[in-house]
């Protein structure tokens, strides 16, 4: 029997997973909530005998359904995945799937109460890179994990998109950039208990936004998170940081990129990227992270993965 799957939403990754699920042979997108007309009708083009709505609410209300996917503004996620796991519906969240740890807990509780499966998006787990370089540590060529480091950074500037700086809406760098950064590495290392986290938030850059923006959240973050296997977790974001990367020019010019970095280190080798490093009695041998087997789209993965 197919997965009776209900769109909440298209924002984010959901309009690509909504045509991703449409075509897989174990599932069916029966209905769609979403205020705007034009925008259903661009996502379902080519998709057949799915009943539309303008509240979900009614939707979840009015539709068999036994899964749904979320892709509402990010202050909205909390309680539409709690409506949806009320009434036993299994759930794909956009991330953050909330705005604060309290919403996290009373979902995940939920969830395990009433054994349903609360995902939320975070397609870069099914990235040929991370997903290469998970294989590796779990085969034991790095030996035992003890330091990783994880960066999402943007040079200074400001990016304009108004509910990403205000804190009440789910802004911040923390919850947007901070997310994807922290769990691409955490993944890698095996996803260890952790005991113990220190971090600071900063809000430094609000003169560069636009004077009737709202900018009340961090544009910036780091920290450390300390693991029960006795392993360490560096991380840092930001929105506006006065750095430029690696690969910039030295030219006097304004500078306007972003970078990410994933680096895990083992006893006995590490991983820096895409770039595998093995150590010998003479030092460090680099090599190509090998990912050639694993070219597959990963937001067609994770979407198989949420109906499997």
């Amino acid at each position: 029997m197919n997965v009776r799957i209900g769109i909440i939403g298209i924002g984010g990754t959901i309009s690509s997973t909504t045509r991703i699920l449409a075509g897989e042979e174990s599932s069916e997108v029966v209905a769609l909530a979403d205020p705007d007309p034009a925008r259903r009708d661009s996502v379902l083009e080519g998709i057949n005998d799915v009943q539309v709505f303008d509240d979900y609410l009614e939707m979840l209300d009015g539709v068999d359904l036994d899964a749904v996917c979320i892709g509402l503004p990010t202050w909205l996620h909390a309680p539409a995945s709690q409506a949806a796991l009320e009434r036993g519906l299994h759930v794909l969240c956009e991330k953050p799937p909330t705005n604060n740890a309290v919403e996290m807990v009373k979902l995940a509780q939920l969830a395990e109460e009433k054994k349903l499966v609360c995902m939320f998006v975070r397609q870069s787990r099914f990235s040929p890179r991370l997903m290469a370089g998970r294989q590796r540590i779990q085969g034991g060529e790095l030996g035992d994990i003890y330091y990783a480091d994880t960066r999402w950074i943007r040079t200074r500037w400001c990016s304009g998109r108004g509910w990403r700086h205000d804190k009440e809406k789910g802004g911040g760098v923390l919850l947007d950039l901070g997310i994807h950064a922290i769990d691409n590495a955490w993944f890698m290392m095996g996803c260890p208990q952790p005991t113990e986290v220190s971090a600071e938030l900063y809000c430094h850059f609000s003169g560069l936004a636009p004077a009737d923006q709202i900018y009340t959240a961090d544009d910036a973050a780091c920290g450390q998170v300390r693991f029960k296997n006795g392993s360490v977790l560096h991380f840092a974001v930001a929105f506006s940081l006065n750095t430029a990367n690696e690969e910039t020019p030295d030219e006097e010019n304004i500078v306007r990129t972003e970078f990410q970095d994933v680096k895990i280190y083992g006893t006995l080798g590490g991983i820096e990227n895409d770039r595998l490093l093995i150590g010998t009695p003479n030092g460090v041998e680099v090599k190509l992270l090998n990912t050639a087997e694993l070219s597959a789209d990963p937001i067609t993965l994770q979407s198989q993965e949420f109906i499997r």
